[in-house]
């Protein structure tokens, strides 16, 4: 298995990756690396739950940050995704860039009539889909700025409800921006090969998860398991599903 300290990435990086305990990627995060994610290469990485996606994003990200003088833009269907990887992202605040200046990370999600001027100044920024449309319809300068777009749970491309949206994003984003390099997310994604065509990009398709796969149901703040047991969820969010992923799953 691929070591974090053998990756082509700022050694800042690696430092504070196996600070926290990190020292091999998982099989999905190598599949991606070896598909060329951190040379520039557009790519569908569609694996379960907990395999390592976000941190893929993250390194993808922290190579244009910190290497390319990029800037990235990170799209989540939901406002509480992207509160959550918003707070993920802010552990890396404390690296400086090339001129000095630390990593600039912002987040906006709402209020659709205005352009955030503010949001220019960050380096990452996290927005949802609708707010990433409303962006790009207001014409805000910054969007033609961005090298990298980071696009989560991208099957959503095949619903009829907010599939134009992200449709209509990622479109826009490589219009404004020829050469950005895209990374597309998913875990439930059935046509992988046909949104990497569309894309423009490869495509890593895996079945891997660091943990077996168990069936529950939950209810009223806990979770009964198929084979007798429970577990009670806390109320850490707003979002039962994001309760779930908190204690339920890996952190990566």
């Amino acid at each position: 298995m691929l070591r974090i300290r053998d990756l082509a990435i700022d050694p800042r990086v690696i430092q504070l990756l196996e600070e926290e305990g990190l020292d091999q990627l998982y099989p999905p995060q190598e599949d991606a690396v070896k598909a060329g994610i951190l040379d520039g290469k557009n790519l569908v990485l569609a694996s379960p739950t907990a395999s390592g996606k976000t941190l893929v994003a993250e390194l993808c990200i922290l190579k244009h940050v910190l290497e390319r003088n990029g800037k990235a833009i990170y799209l989540a269907p939901l406002r509480a995704l992207a509160s959550e990887k918003y707070r993920e992202f802010q552990r890396y605040s404390s690296i400086k860039k090339p001129n000095g200046e630390r990593l600039h990370i912002g987040i906006s999600t709402g209020d659709f009539d205005s352009i955030d001027p503010w949001l220019g100044r960050n380096d990452v920024i996290l927005s949802t889909n609708e707010k990433a449309d409303s962006l790009l319809r207001h014409k805000a300068p910054w969007m033609s700025e961005l090298s990298l777009v980071v696009a989560d749970e991208v099957h959503l491309l095949t619903e009829h409800a907010r599939g134009p949206t992200l449709e209509v994003v990622l479109t826009r984003l490589n219009e404004i921006n020829p050469k950005i390099q895209v990374l597309a997310l998913s875990a439930t994604v059935s046509n992988a090969q046909e949104v990497g065509e569309w894309l423009h990009a490869g495509s890593v398709t895996t079945e891997w998860r660091p943990v077996p796969l168990r069936e529950g149901i939950y209810h009223e703040g806990q979770v009964q398991f198929s084979d007798g047991t429970s577990r009670v969820i806390e109320g850490l969010t707003n979002s039962p599903v994001l309760d779930i992923r908190e204690i339920l799953g890996p952190p990566f």
